[in-house]
């Protein structure tokens, strides 16, 4: 039920859950691989839950009181909803295996954890981590559907007395210790409703008659690999996904590239999809590949973030180091195998100490890094892992050189997420860039799904970090032993040589836009200031922001989000031409330019304000005033002032407004296009009188 919440509009799952068909047992059925559960997952969730209830749930109580605000005053094991409907006082209440009415079906719960009182809450378990008060978004959301699910169903015998607002308990960083935080699902309770009420239950029916609905949330479904192969095979606009089936009007791939709608992204999907290939979507390179960058491939055990297996990394695709930990559960044999990797990650970050000097406006001399270090990785996936996750457990450490290796991954985790930055690259981020295939987008974050629709022939395996549940299986039983090198080596040596694939494809692409050094020399700057930190001793990594530094990062990311965006659309023609087809941006050819036109201002004095006057091909549909900037020289800005059937007026108001700077209009019968990019935002060294509500104030930093 909570998968049919990621899916919504799917007929044909809908109608298989409301059957009550084994979702899992039909796509074997169906040929797809028999899926599961890594027994090193399943391991770590026994034994977090057995934490959990030692001691008469000793660390459970305390974090309802802490959370919730209410003291429990005992434990009632083996309990069943009629007590705890009838139970006023605070209480946990374990309740066994129940079965419940939920719509027209029924809903089996393995178990459930309610405090009762005047206002009843759901706990829920769950054993991936919180690091630094921040769990994976991605998993609390699947969280927030199962228990929005729950209570849906436990409502039947509480009502509303059963609140919305739930305790989730995680592990705390990278041991079993509980945390926890309120999770409210109201929303998710209020969906479940309304699809209960749209569900048409019971009946036999077959697969072949419902129609799929195929989008992102499709790739937890076990039903994926089938659907995914019966829209291919039926050549369906749907295998693309609802973004461009709901744009485009005929149901075949073949059908609708003629007749695709103004919507280049749309449009370029289509054509990867006939022409069964990746198809560029930029003619230049918008990303900064070092020389000899940091390329890093590695594993960790499922459930156990910090739990090493093994890390294949150097500068050199011609000789990779692999160092592994055959028992990552142990921390001696862990620690051992990240000092090696954390000298040489030191060393790599030591070799960029030669620094250039740079005059600043007001004449001052500075020096700035010559160039700084770049790390490369298969996927996002990984490059959480190595900078938020194993950058913080390094950090814990009482061993400097590991302590230093955590600090450079940290300085990596601030530019992760910084639009433009190129000092960590994740393959398919970089590939996805510069391509796009006929998939979704949530299968583009499959490095080997990328790589084959480049035409190349790779193995399809996980790059990383989290191994496949039956690979693990048979991995088991050599932990401890020399066998497990040998086990992990081919894995390890395939994710490598995949990264490293990807680079020389993004290399084929030549000489990179403009703006990529620009962007590059922003990261020489900042790794010139993480070096003196580090020096200073001063490096520091928030694990949450708030207040003022929350403010100046969300702004910074807003800014460099708009200024990435222009930079790529001015540095490249087929970005460009994606705002040309949409009408954001204005192209054609000058007809006539008006270089003496002038206007007279309130005061009375003549100003001057040359007039340009371009044939277009495509009508113009946006308003007068409609303010555009040359993109040959952003400059210049001008204001549209009249539209006609092919032609369009506009009024220059800056940039050209000065007999002396008169040249940089452009000559008639030049191609030019306007685009809906001025001048590149300065980030504010002020703070605005007051902060918004939700960052708190100036006073409280």
């Amino acid at each position: 039920m909570a998968g049919l919440l990621a899916t919504p509009g799917c007929e044909r799952r809908s109608r298989l859950v409301t059957a009550g068909a084994d979702l899992d047992a039909l796509a074997v059925s169906l040929g797809a691989a028999q899926s599961g559960q890594s027994p090193f997952a399943l391991a770590r969730s026994a034994q977090f839950e057995a934490r959990v209830r030692s001691q008469e749930y000793a660390d459970l109580r305390a974090l309802i009181t802490e959370h919730l605000g209410i003291a429990v005053e005992s434990v009632v094991d083996g309990s069943g909803l009629p007590a705890v409907a009838a139970d006023s006082g605070v209480r946990l209440h374990v309740l066994g295996p129940q079965r419940l009415p939920l719509g027209e079906g029924v809903l089996d719960l393995d178990s459930a954890l309610l405090v009762s009182g005047p206002t009843v809450h759901l706990v829920g378990i769950r054993t991936y981590a919180m690091l630094g008060e921040v769990a994976d978004p991605a998993k609390v959301a699947a969280t927030a559907r199962e228990l929005a699910v729950a209570i849906t169903a436990l409502r039947g015998e509480l009502a509303e007395r059963l609140s919305t607002r739930t305790l989730l308990v995680l592990p705390r960083n990278f041991g079993l210790k509980p945390t926890a935080s309120v999770l409210d699902v109201a929303p998710g309770v209020a969906r479940v409703r309304g699809l209960l009420a749209r569900l048409e239950w019971g009946g036999e029916p077959r697969i072949a008659e419902l129609a799929p609905r195929f989008g992102d949330g499709c790739t937890q479904c076990a039903l994926m690999s089938h659907c995914a192969g019966e829209l291919e095979r039926s050549r369906s606009v749907g295998r693309l996904g609802p973004t461009v089936a709901n744009l485009v009007e005929h149901p075949s791939i073949d059908e609708a590239l003629p007749d695709a709608p103004p919507d280049l992204a749309v449009r370029l999907r289509l054509r990867a999809a006939v022409e069964r290939r990746a198809v560029r979507r930029a003619t230049v390179r918008h990303t900064h590949v070092a020389a000899a960058p940091f390329v890093v491939a590695g594993y960790h055990l499922a459930g156990e973030p910090a739990a090493v297996l093994a890390l294949h990394y150097g500068t050199s695709p011609d000789g990779g180091k692999l160092v592994v930990a055959d028992e990552p559960r142990d921390r001696d044999r862990r620690m051992a195998a990240l000092r090696e990797f954390a000298l040489d990650l030191n060393a790599y970050a030591g070799g960029f100490e030669a620094v250039e000097p740079v005059v600043r406006r007001d004449m001052s001399v500075v020096e700035c890094s010559v160039d700084a270090p770049q790390i490369v990785v298969p996927n996002a996936a990984t490059a959480h892992w190595l900078t938020d996750v194993l950058g913080r457990y390094l950090r814990a450490s009482d061993d400097p050189d590991l302590q230093l290796a955590g600090r450079h991954l940290g300085w990596y985790a601030s530019r992760r997420v910084l639009p433009g930055s190129d000092a960590l690259v994740a393959a398919t981020t970089a590939l996805s860039t510069h391509w796009v295939t006929g998939g979704l987008p949530a299968e583009e974050s499959h490095l080997p799904y990328l790589l084959a629709w480049q035409g190349l022939s790779v193995a399809d395996q996980p790059a990383g970090p989290v191994t496949d549940p039956s690979w693990d299986s048979a991995l088991a039983p050599l932990l401890g032993t020399d066998g497990v090198r040998a086990a992990v080596e081919p894995l390890t040596t395939v994710a490598w040589g995949q990264t490293w694939a990807s680079l020389e494809l993004l290399r084929t692409l030549g000489e990179p836009g403009g703006h990529v050094a620009d962007r590059w020399e922003r990261d020489r700057w900042s790794f010139t200031s993480h070096r003196q930190r580090i020096a200073e001793g001063t490096a520091a990594y928030a694990a949450r922001l708030s207040g003022v530094p929350a403010y100046r990062f969300l702004h910074e990311l807003e800014t460099r989000t708009v200024a990435l965006e222009r930079q790529m659309a001015l540095d490249d023609p087929l970005v460009m031409s994606g705002y040309l087809l949409s009408g954001d941006a204005l192209g054609g050819t000058v007809a006539k330019v008006d270089r003496e036109h002038t206007l007279a201002s309130p005061t009375g004095r003549e100003l001057l304000r040359p007039r340009i006057w371009l044939a277009t091909e495509t009508e113009f549909a946006r308003p007068l005033g409609t303010q555009l900037w040359l993109a040959a020289d952003p400059r210049v800005m001008a204001t549209v002032t009249a539209v006609e059937p092919a032609s369009v007026e506009l009024t220059v108001q800056k940039g050209a407004v000065q007999r002396n700077a008169l040249g940089r209009l452009p000559q008639a019968g030049e191609a030019v296009v306007f685009a809906p990019f001025g001048g590149e935002d300065v980030f504010p060294a002020q703070l605005p009188e007051a902060l918004p509500w939700q960052f708190g104030v100036v006073a409280d930093e």
